[in-house]
């Protein structure tokens, strides 16, 4: 059976309440066929498709062009993704900060995204979750699964701007993945009243979220604007250097806590 998206499922039941309306000519047929259930069997189900079809041809018209600019936004968000990852997928190491191609793509997304329904940006940020969570957990400790999750931090940039809305729904969520999906749209634009959550990020979460996590707070102190924000960059600052002890030997966790806190000295000058 062909699986039906959660927007195409939306739509559907729009149109059931459009059609189904008080006071429209049809309303009774249509109380009769949500009232009966055999209706619906493999047999009648050709002859009810027919007679809808030519009752309600004016708002099926409209559903289906519906249909088409979700898929078509789909696509063309798809098609950003996989530019993203292709890019990634031929560097090396731990990604410091988003590239340029990643913040095109990502105001892209957005403006693609303008006036489209939050919960098709929110779908793809949870695939995007799972994708990461997915690789983290079938691909051993190393080099090829660390470049396979910097791949989907990168998808992540470029669905940031659209996300941005949803950052704190997610920031608060059990699933790292989600989590990292924050993280990632903080390294594109900064939210000075999230500094703090960054820099908890560092000792309770798994090194590569744990690193992008400060990676997110030291671009946010090197912004343009950063130095009017110190009342919020100081104790995130603070927080992030209690955390020293627990990195142990990850010199990429380091070498960004000791960059972090140079950056703070400069902006204090």
């Amino acid at each position: 059976m062909t699986e039906v998206s959660p927007e195409v499922l939306s739509k559907l039941a729009e149109l059931i309440k459009a059609t189904g309306a008080a006071g429209s000519p049809h309303a009774a047929f249509l109380e009769y066929l949500k009232g009966t259930t055999d209706f619906f069997n493999s047999i009648a189900w050709p002859a009810a498709a027919v007679i809808c079809v030519l009752l309600f041809r004016q708002q099926l018209t409209k559903f289906i062009g519906d249909v088409d600019t979700v898929k078509v936004f789909g696509a063309e968000i798809s098609r950003k993704l996989s530019q993203s990852a292709e890019e990634a997928s031929a560097t090396t190491g731990r990604s410091s900060a988003p590239s340029k191609g990643e913040l095109i793509r990502a105001t892209e997304v957005e403006e693609l995204a303008a006036g489209a329904d939050i919960a098709t940006i929110r779908n793809q940020a949870e695939e995007l979750a799972a994708e990461y969570e997915r690789v983290r957990h079938s691909i051993l400790p190393g080099d090829p699964r660390t470049r396979q999750m910097e791949v989907v931090v990168s998808k992540m940039r470029t669905l940031a701007r659209a996300f941005y809305p949803l950052r704190h729904e997610f920031s608060n969520s059990s699933s790292p993945g989600k989590r990292l999906m924050t993280v990632a749209a903080l390294q594109v634009d900064p939210d000075y009243d999230m500094l703090e959550w960054l820099a908890e990020r560092l000792p309770v979460e798994k090194p590569f979220v744990g690193y992008h996590a400060a990676v997110a707070l030291l671009l946010a102190m090197r912004a343009p604007k950063a130095k009017t924000y110190l009342s919020q960059i100081e104790p995130a600052v603070t927080k992030a250097s209690e955390a020293r002890s627990s990195l142990g030997k990850d010199s990429d966790r380091i070498r960004t806590l000791d960059d972090i806190e140079r950056t703070l000295a400069l902006l204090k000058q």
